[in-house]
């Protein structure tokens, strides 16, 4: 697979920013837990090894609706609570009201005032304001891992969250802020793996151009053949 980056890209002059604004807007950030935190080192291990863990398979769907991710029809249920894998990208600091293709993006903070010397590094193009607002943004579209292929569902099996990652003796870099998949219910043999983007249906379908398209967990399943097998039940317009 193309897509092989363990965990988010991020430069330690946007670290700085990160910790202090996590500080002034008083924001609580939870951190994983040492089961979660053991999975996430080895799932970590395995996208940089294959790309996509060996539970898991990257499938074309049909209806224009491009990739999906699906637990092999042979691998171990899913526990609910489970890790997935970090939702991995390069992570930049963008003006607020600038408009962008968010399909492959998180933003974790919003509303941060920036200094002067910080606007210069981050945004070049711009002459400073000391009221212009930026986001923090995680965008998968160029770099990233097989979460990217996770698609949309109000109906979904799977959870953003955002962790601190602490010091551990698993080998994952500590860090203040991680987006994280987490297993929101049990995800059964052949089911597909779906989550909630941020702002729902007119987010995700609006900025990938796509026609809307109601999918669950049993919409697409995969078979003993690894063959793509769709519910009969069509889904509602």
């Amino acid at each position: 697979m193309r897509f092989k980056l363990p965990r988010q890209i991020i430069s330690q002059d946007v670290k700085k920013v990160i910790s202090r604004e996590l500080r002034k807007q008083k924001m609580t950030i939870s951190r994983i837990n040492k089961k979660n935190l053991k999975e996430l080192a080895e799932i970590s291990k395995a996208i940089k090894k294959w790309g996509l863990p060996k539970c898991l398979i990257c499938k074309k769907l049909a209806h224009d609706v491009g990739y999906g991710v699906f637990l092999h029809p042979d691998a171990e249920m899913i526990s609910k609570g489970q890790a997935i894998a970090p939702y991995a990208g390069e992570i930049s600091l963008i003006p607020q009201n600038e408009s962008d293709d968010g399909s492959y993006a998180f933003t974790p903070i919003e509303d941060i005032c920036l200094k002067k010397e910080e606007q210069a590094l981050f945004d070049k193009k711009r002459k400073y304001h000391p009221r212009r607002l930026y986001s923090l943004k995680v965008d998968a579209r160029k770099k990233g891992n097989f979460t990217r292929f996770i698609n949309h569902s109000e109906k979904p099996n799977v959870v953003a969250h955002l962790f601190a990652i602490p010091a551990n003796v698993y080998g994952l870099k500590p860090a203040s802020i991680e987006v994280v998949y987490i297993a929101k219910k049990n995800i059964y043999p052949g089911e597909q793996l779906l989550v909630c983007y941020e702002d729902g249906e007119k987010s995700y379908w609006g900025v990938s151009k796509i026609k809307p398209f109601y999918m669950t967990p049993k919409t697409f399943q995969l078979s003993s053949s690894l063959k793509i097998v769709a519910s009969s039940s069509s889904p509602p317009k």
